[in-house]
């Protein structure tokens, strides 16, 4: 019993386990935007894919920023769209890493949930 205990214990604080900084910091280059804001879904747009099992597609959202982290961006609601398999959730909270788009829209490059305690790479590349 007190063995399974540690070997548990051991794996949870494995190098590399979910949850820990590595897999908390989001990378970006010089010229992107990271905000803090939360998303309102809107269109779906499916890109068909060779054995995707779950489909994936581009959704195009408005995104209502609360705090800016890096970058220079006036508007607090701004248009993007983000490649996933379904629409990220509405109702939490995420650290996105934003790179503007040639038709005035921003693409999400990388996102966690604010709940994840995310945070930036310490320079941008």
């Amino acid at each position: 019993m007190h063995f399974a205990i540690l070997l548990i214990a051991g794996l949870t604080a494995a190098p590399g386990a979910p949850g820990q900084a590595q897999d908390r910091t989001l990378a970006y280059r010089c010229g992107d935007v990271a905000v803090v804001g939360r998303l309102k879904n809107g269109g779906w747009e499916h890109v068909e894919i060779a054995d995707d099992l779950l489909g994936h597609g581009w959704a195009s959202a408005t995104l209502k920023i609360r705090k800016r982290v890096h970058g220079a961006l006036r508007a607090s609601v701004i248009p993007v769209r983000y490649f996933e398999h379904s629409y990220l959730r509405e109702d939490r909270d995420f650290l996105f890493v934003l790179r503007s788009a040639d038709d005035g829209t921003y693409e999400v490059v990388a996102k966690r949930l604010m709940s994840a305690r995310p945070r930036l790479a310490a320079s941008c590349t």
